[in-house]
């Protein structure tokens, strides 16, 4: 089925292409691409989410669909958060998983169903540790028709009490709520911050490194925690340039090898793994913690040095350097062509 797409900006067009471009950047720090070197990390904890965009003509420019988490859940009940969950052992792929946790909690098409072919996917993010230990990979994918699509999609009551969408620009400024008119819930149960539109928080995290909580006001309840941290990256990545607010906290580890060493490390000097905290088993970690959950320092994790976190965050630098400087070269954004798995159906539910 050919893609209908509709027409965009020149702008939107240059921001999937960016995202497009990231694939081969990060693929070597997918953990989907790294079996060998986390060979020992239990498969039952893999997830996947998926960051669905699109394009609103009638304002507010890319936007990112959200889910708000059922009240009954006994993982993060009542918040924010991506359409995903744990994969299944037939899943084989983060795809898979994304795409078909977004088709049970919120019906989104998939294949063979005809509308799937209007949603592509742009690129894998780096693979990221959850409040429950999971190694959730942020999928990163764009709809073609939200005009066609998001009337179909419908809460699956069990999972989901809600969907929403936030402009992606909003998690690199959050001024962009007040200059675009966004509709924003009343400051009090759904907004609890004496800040207006952003609120931080810095807590103690693996390793005794720091953790900077990131929320962001919005027209359901605060989008914060890991998928906070996905929609910042994916929006770093798509605009080419960095926050508005201070992004981490002084002595933050940035990158999630290092995080996930530190619990790898420290599931060995404990002699097998540590029981994460109770989960229903369909979060993304969006919840009220650190990614990885604050845990105390132990002599094994500690022995992770200052140098090995300059490897990675060098590592990390190089990806920048490289991003920024093949934007030079940027073309026209061409929906059928180039793009990551482009061609071929999302894959189906079951």
């Amino acid at each position: 089925m050919t893609v209908e797409a509709l027409p965009l900006p020149e702008d939107v067009q240059i921001a999937l292409h960016r995202l497009r471009s990231y694939t081969s950047l990060t693929a070597e720090h997918s953990i989907a691409n790294l079996p060998d070197k986390y060979a020992s990390y239990p498969r039952p904890r893999f997830a996947a989410v998926l960051v669905l965009l699109y394009y609103k003509p009638e304002g507010g420019g890319i936007r990112v669909l959200l889910t708000t988490r059922s009240k009954a859940l006994r993982s993060h009940p009542g918040q924010a958060a991506l359409p995903g969950g744990k994969s299944d052992e037939e899943d084989g792929t983060p795809i898979r998983t994304a795409f078909r946790e977004a088709n049970e909690e919120i019906g989104l098409p998939t294949a063979p169903h005809p509308l799937s072919a209007h949603i592509q996917v742009l690129t894998l993010l780096p693979t990221q540790l959850s409040l429950f230990r999971l190694l959730v990979t942020p999928v990163v994918a764009f709809c073609h028709r939200p005009d066609l699509i998001l009337p179909t999609l419908k809460a699956n009551e069990a999972e989901v009490a809600g969907i929403f969408d936030h402009p992606l620009e909003g998690f690199l400024d959050p001024d962009v709520m007040k200059r675009d008119g966004e509709r924003l819930v009343e400051k009090g149960e759904d907004w609890i911050y004496e800040d207006e539109l952003h609120s931080t928080t810095d807590l103690t995290w693996l390793n005794n490194s720091s953790y900077r909580m990131h929320r962001f006001r919005s027209s359901s309840t605060p989008i914060k925690g890991l998928t906070a941290d996905i929609l910042i990256l994916t929006a770093q990545i798509a605009y080419a340039r960095n926050t508005t607010y201070s992004r981490h906290a002084s002595n933050q580890a940035e990158g999630f090898g290092i995080a996930i060493e530190w619990v790898m490390e420290e599931a060995r000097a404990a002699g097998g793994w540590i029981k994460a905290p109770r989960g229903d088993g369909n979060t993304d970690g969006s919840g009220g913690g650190p990614p990885g959950g604050a845990q105390q320092p132990n002599a094994a994790a500690s022995r992770f040095t200052e140098e090995k976190k300059a490897i990675e965050n060098a590592a990390i630098a190089r990806l920048t350097g490289r991003r920024d400087r093949d934007d030079e070269d940027l073309g026209p954004y061409t929906p059928n062509v180039g793009l990551s798995r482009v061609g071929t159906p999302i894959p189906p539910s079951s």
